[in-house]
């Protein structure tokens, strides 16, 4: 059963990450566009070693407690789930190479677009040159939220509520509230990611996939914000 450091773990798994998140948008938020492009990547990598150091910590406890790592999801996993998921990958990737397409030549896209990364936008890169700290950002993320909640909560939850699928749904839900800082709309579509990706641990037997596929997402609105602002700028500056 888990022990008082579990729950300290857990307590700032959720809500240590969901505060540090929430001070660091309002600061972004509140700041000028010109002073905006210079905060963003210290937040950016204070956000970095927050989530590298829980992650260590938790890594540090389990190895003291002698507790198997396939308790934290580090298993092998399916090679036929696996399989799958690289599959739909695939499939997404198509569909998103024909999204930037009509991002380049399609006003009314690009405004559904930016109204859906509104309550992200300050954290997203603004230029080109802030791509390689964003990388940096979503790939930390793909590794440590999904160790820390389809890993470690998850493994907490099951504790006391040892039936699979109530627990992947109270992560995912806990998951949300960790992104309460996007709003609503945000809280929801961060829940709603948390119990796909659940899934797909249920389905591969491991976090590698999911840790892939959550790296990839962020990565995906990155770029997506991206393409946004380059076309709008190509838009605005061509001869009418």
């Amino acid at each position: 059963m888990p022990q008082f450091v579990d729950h300290v773990l857990v307590f700032l798994a959720v809500a240590g990450l969901a505060l540090r998140a929430w001070f660091g948008m309002r600061t972004l938020r509140s700041l000028a566009p010109e002073r905006l492009a210079a905060m963003r990547p210290r937040l950016w990598a204070r956000a970095i070693a927050t989530q590298w150091a829980l992650v260590l910590a938790v890594a540090a406890w389990w190895s003291f407690q002698r507790r198997a790592w396939d308790g934290l999801g580090l298993a092998a996993g399916s090679v036929w789930g696996f399989g799958g998921v690289m599959l739909g990958l695939a499939v997404m990737g198509i569909a998103l190479v024909a999204q930037r397409r009509a991002i380049a030549t399609s006003a009314d896209v690009r405004a559904r677009l930016r109204t859906r990364l509104a309550n992200v936008a300050a954290i997203l890169p603004g230029r080109r040159e802030e791509w390689p700290g964003f990388v940096s950002l979503a790939v930390t993320a793909g590794i440590c939220e999904e160790l820390l909640f389809r890993g470690f909560v998850t493994w907490w939850l099951l504790c006391y509520v040892p039936v699979f699928w109530v627990a992947i749904t109270a992560q995912g839900v806990l998951f949300g509230l960790a992104h309460a800082y996007q709003g609503p709309r945000g809280m929801f579509m961060a829940g709603a990611i948390g119990l796909f990706l659940g899934g797909i641990v249920w389905v591969t037997g491991s976090l590698w996939a999911a840790m892939i596929l959550h790296a990839l997402m962020d990565l995906h609105a990155g770029d997506t914000a991206l393409n946004v602002y380059e076309a709008d700028a190509a838009a605005s500056s061509a001869p009418a």
